[in-house]
């Protein structure tokens, strides 16, 4: 019996080594290669466009089975679908879901020259083994005057 422990326990302890994994992200911070060029940049110099306000709706059981029902207050369909990154000097993160519903910000303002998220709600309905998420954000859309 001591010699069968002896080989199992190894075996039992490589296998589940095996199964771990670790992952390591850097991300380098941005700066500027050209320190002498400078950018003066005023409140008249800016146009403000609008704000929109985009939401998704979702729902998870068992923290593991997850479903998109409202992108935008249209039923999601998964096979056409469209995810957008707003990016600029300081990249808008967009967790999860709320990427797929920002499409609609550039659709509304397609002239803007960048845009600045104003608030991000989540609401939670807790269910017996599941929630009910509803994720709201409002982004204002800007753009620089032509002089």
């Amino acid at each position: 019996m001591k010699k069968v422990l002896l080989f199992l326990l190894p075996m039992f302890m490589m296998a589940f080594v095996s199964c771990s994994s670790m992952r390591t992200l850097e991300k380098a911070p941005a700066g500027s290669m050209t320190p002498e060029v400078r950018l003066n940049i005023s409140l008249d110099d800016i146009e403000y466009l609008g704000e929109s306000t985009i939401s998704v709706s979702t729902r998870s059981y068992f923290g593991c089975i997850k479903q998109i029902d409202m992108v935008n207050g249209e039923v999601f369909d998964r096979h056409n679908n469209t995810t957008t990154s707003l990016m600029g000097n300081l990249d808008i993160k967009l967790h999860g879901d709320i990427a797929l519903a920002a499409g609609k910000v550039i659709q509304d303002y397609p002239e803007a020259d960048y845009f600045v998220p104003v608030s991000y709600k989540d609401e939670v309905t807790n269910l017996f083994l599941g929630k009910l998420s509803t994720k709201t954000m409002v982004i204002k859309a800007y753009k620089y005057k032509n002089k």
